[in-house]
């Protein structure tokens, strides 16, 4: 079972889009929330933020970590400016008080970067599911809020490399056979598939070795010719696209790896599925 820092997940409270009147700026003086947590992401313009003592200036993608019983104070700059939160309580993380989500020796503003857009799209649904008049709509906005805080608490608690150490190698096989089989038809190296996966090339073929019994290459040949066959067995597509629809430019290449692989030619294989 893998670890998690998680100890309780939390409920939400409130949620909402913060968007000023054109001319008017975001203000909220120093304040501090006794029975809450919130979090706060900036989606447009910009904010300076007195958090703890410390002031971070914010921008789109930066998110803004209000831990409960935290004093902060909250102004925009420039007119233009959006952001959205949501609040929560009864969340515990290991090892840090009841409603704290990052530790008081760690920065307050997050900057997301890659993470930015599906965080983003998790507290939007949020927002929308905790004002929505549907059945269970409290359930699902927990639901999402507790995948927001997975995320979160992924960024703030582990590193990349021990993110990658918790992963099995089945996963990471996985997530590679996944790749190669959605991405066939393009230039499908080694080296895209070990950047993928976050490990060596070395790494990967051993363990990708150690659960398919082939190499990641091989597997990625042998899943374009089962394609291949499956094309040649249900079509009367000429060679030529066959072999560029399956990743090959070129036409003799692909049939003398597909007879090397099947032990016979793609024309002798579309004649014995006719039979």
């Amino acid at each position: 079972m893998r670890q998690s820092v998680v100890v309780r997940m939390p409920s939400i409270l409130g949620g909402a889009l913060i968007q000023p009147p054109l001319g008017e700026r975001f203000y909220f003086p120093l304040h501090q929330h006794e029975n809450c947590s919130e979090m706060l992401l900036i989606v447009e313009g910009q904010g300076e933020f007195l958090v703890d003592g410390k002031t971070y200036t914010a921008k789109e993608g930066s998110l803004l970590i209000y831990n409960r019983g935290i004093w902060h104070e909250e102004r925009s700059i420039g007119d233009r400016f959006k952001a959205v939160y949501v609040g929560y309580t009864e969340l515990q993380i290991k090892g840090l008080p009841p409603d704290y989500l990052s530790g008081t020796e760690q920065p307050a503003c997050l900057e997301l970067g890659e993470h930015y857009l599906p965080i983003k799209q998790l507290l939007y649904e949020i927002v929308a599911e905790w004002h929505s008049p549907l059945p269970e709509s409290e359930i699902v906005a927990n639901g999402l809020l507790g995948a927001l805080m997975g995320r979160v608490a992924r960024l703030l608690h582990y590193s990349e490399e021990v993110q990658v150490k918790r992963r099995s190698g089945k996963e990471i096989v996985h997530q590679a056979r996944r790749y190669i089989e959605e991405n066939y038809p393009s230039d499908v190296s080694l080296a895209i598939l070990a950047k993928l996966t976050h490990t060596n090339a070395y790494h990967l073929i051993h363990l990708f070795k150690q659960e398919t019994g082939v190499s990641p290459i091989h597997y990625l040949i042998r899943y374009r010719m089962e394609v291949a066959k499956q094309i040649l067995a249900t079509t009367t597509l000429p060679m030529v696209d066959i072999a560029e629809k399956v990743g090959y430019k070129s036409e003799t290449y692909f049939q003398n790896l597909f007879k090397k692989t099947t032990g016979i030619s793609p024309g002798k294989y579309r004649l014995s599925c006719r039979e």
